[in-house]
């Protein structure tokens, strides 16, 4: 039997569910570049901020650039690293009935990589005679640095191709889980040290008073092959509206479009384009404290440096606390399955167990970025006192719990908006009625949303709901009209940038008159 189908096995057997037990600080392992100064700075920092025992630092000297070839992998990061297990007892091994070596027990879940260690090892030589075109997906060599770790202590596994992922999919901590030969290792990483630090102190600060604002999903509509990344923002959509969360969705081919209003953004998923577009333009963006907000491209986390290019590094520098990423090209089945990441966070786990559960390979190119030990939906209770901060959100989560059925808490919610006169809750109910096709319902909720709203950008977000509607009702003209007029209304305004993006979609200018030859 070969490694990869022992692993296959493996992940076929393990339980269903176990009793809930959190990750805990003393699980972890945080590693720095020692050749860093700032990377072991770092290292302390995190460790102390999560009661990570001191003993539980490692510096490893290794090179800070951000792709590194298979050799200095072994030589400067895997080996020694794994020595360390061996000498500190943090995991034992053992070998199985086909004499593969590998830990079979061990205290230590999660390795924490520190900014400062490389990022990716590149892809092999191709072996002789072999080109591009005739060359297998399972022999692709290359990797996400922390996905090839998570194996580190077993020996003989082919490193071409994606490796099942026994954790995948499972809805029991990994305290639990019985696959000892897999650690889960994420990243806290980013543009600065700095913003690192701000990461931490967001995860924290989150874990302590909620994550409250709005969930945003952006469709890629694209069909066919792609679909099921549809699928999993579909499953988002659904969850995100059943637990009690303001959720507005672009079902459109487009992004959301240049500059978008996207106020009080807490959970972010969207695809498809290759560098950072849309909201995420606008340098008055910022996402809520403790944000999560993932955008699913290949190579979307090629580099950590540039938030002008790729995705995570955009994402974390406009001030979410932690993202997904692929290192590589992941291929769309391979990537991370949003709505398992999104469902496990919801139940609260940890960053890094919702990450590993919503991959299904390792050795390959998905890395978890943020504090491991992240749990941003930890607190979601609502009491008396904390309602003097998030109220319009704590309101809404209220209603969830106070009245189960759905047409009672929608008629009570209506109340609410009025009584307190607010637009954060009429604009909810009315992408609750959109969702189960009350356009008519939805568009005097937005309506009035728009009335009550004091800020522009919201009030903007109004006409923009409305003109979905309209696009929606096959009422372009409308829309045309919708658009121009707030284009004056808000004319001085960074997000007027995203009527005329969907000016340019519902009304395109004529093309340039061509010049006759004489």
């Amino acid at each position: 039997m070969t490694t990869r189908l022992l692993f296959i096995i493996t992940a076929l057997c393990l339980p269903l569910f176990a009793d809930q037990q959190p990750l805990l600080p003393g699980q972890v392992v945080v590693v720095y570049n020692s050749s860093s100064p700032q990377s072991k700075d770092l290292a302390e920092f995190y460790a102390l901020s999560r009661g990570i025992p001191a003993t539980q630092i490692v510096g490893l000297a290794t090179t800070e650039k951000a792709t590194i070839d298979r050799a200095t992998f072994e030589k400067s990061i895997r080996k020694p690293l794994a020595k360390k297990f061996t000498d500190e007892k943090w995991w034992t091994l053992g070998k199985d009935q086909n004499g593969v070596s590998l830990p079979i027990a061990g205290r230590i879940k999660c390795i924490a990589l520190m900014k400062g260690m490389p990022l990716r090892i590149s892809r092999a030589p191709l072996p002789e005679g072999e080109t591009e075109k005739t060359r297998q997906f399972n022999v692709n060599n290359e990797a996400a640095l922390d996905s090839e770790l998570s194996l580190m202590g077993v020996s003989g596994y082919p490193i071409g191709g994606p490796i099942p992922n026994p954790y995948f999919n499972k809805d029991y901590p990994a305290t639990q889980s019985p696959a000892n030969f897999l650690i889960m290792v994420g990243r806290i990483d980013a543009k600065s040290y700095d913003q690192c630090k701000r990461m931490i102190l967001d995860a924290l600060d989150t874990e302590k008073d909620g994550l409250w604002g709005r969930t945003y999903l952006d469709f890629s509509r694209k069909g066919g092959g792609f679909a099921i990344g549809d699928s999993w923002i579909e499953d988002i959509t659904k969850a995100s509206l059943a637990a009690g969360i303001p959720t507005i969705t672009d079902r459109n081919k487009d992004t959301f479009t240049t500059n978008y209003p996207m106020t009080d953004c807490a959970v972010y998923f969207g695809w498809y384009t290759f560098h950072r577009n849309g909201p995420f333009l606008n340098d008055n963006f910022k996402f809520q404290k403790g944000a999560i907000a993932v955008h699913l491209h290949s190579m979307s986390a090629e580099q950590l440096i540039n938030p002008a290019k790729n995705w995570s590094a955009a994402l974390l520098d406009r001030g979410a606390a932690a993202t997904l990423g692929n290192t590589w090209e992941p291929f769309l089945q391979l990537s991370h399955h949003f709505n398992i990441f999104y469902d496990r966070l919801s139940k609260g786990y940890t960053l890094i167990e919702a990450g590993y559960m919503s991959m299904n390979a390792v050795s390959w190119q998905n890395i978890v970025i943020g504090d491991p030990l992240y749990r941003p939906f930890k607190t979601t209770g609502v009491n008396r006192e904390s309602m003097k901060i998030d109220r319009e959100y704590k309101i809404i989560r209220y209603a969830k719990s106070k009245f189960p059925d759905e047409q009672t808490r929608y008629q009570e919610l209506l109340k609410a908006a009025e009584k307190s006169k607010s637009g954060t809750i009429y604009e909810m109910t009315g992408f609750h009625s959109l969702e189960v096709g009350n356009q008519e319902a939805a568009a005097k909720a937005f309506t009035r949303a728009k009335q009550l709203f004091s800020a522009p950008a919201d009030k903007l977000r109004q006409d923009l709901n409305l003109v979905e509607i309209e696009r929606r009702q096959k009422k372009t003209s409308a829309a045309i009209k919708r658009l121009k007029r707030a284009k004056l209304e808000f004319k001085d305004l960074p997000e007027v940038k995203a009527v005329a993006g969907l000016l340019t979609i519902l009304d395109p200018p004529a093309p340039p008159a061509t010049k006759r030859k004489k």
